[in-house]
């Protein structure tokens, strides 16, 4: 039973991480192609060469995230396929 509360937990965090860094990810993008009007409405906070370099950061640990995201589900199904085939808790 708790085990099921911390991969609840962990899916969570998971799940919002990885929601947070896409937004990050979105604008430093918009930031780079669009850096007028992010410059703008960032009111200069967000120049092209500080959303290049965020976004150039945060590549890895958004794939990263994105791939404990898709395979947290098969990854557990199979766990728990083996665990009732072993007879384990």
């Amino acid at each position: 039973m708790a085990g099921d509360i911390i991969q609840k937990a962990f899916k969570a965090a998971v799940q919002y991480l990885l929601l947070i860094l896409t937004l990050i990810y979105l604008l430093s993008g918009l930031g780079i192609t669009q850096y007028q009007l992010v410059e703008a409405l960032t009111l200069g906070l967000l120049s092209r060469n500080l959303a290049f370099r965020i976004h150039d950061f945060l590549l890895a640990p958004f794939v990263v995230l994105l791939l404990v995201h898709v395979l947290f589900g098969p990854v557990t199904r199979i766990y728990s396929r083996f665990k009732d085939r072993q007879g384990l808790q």
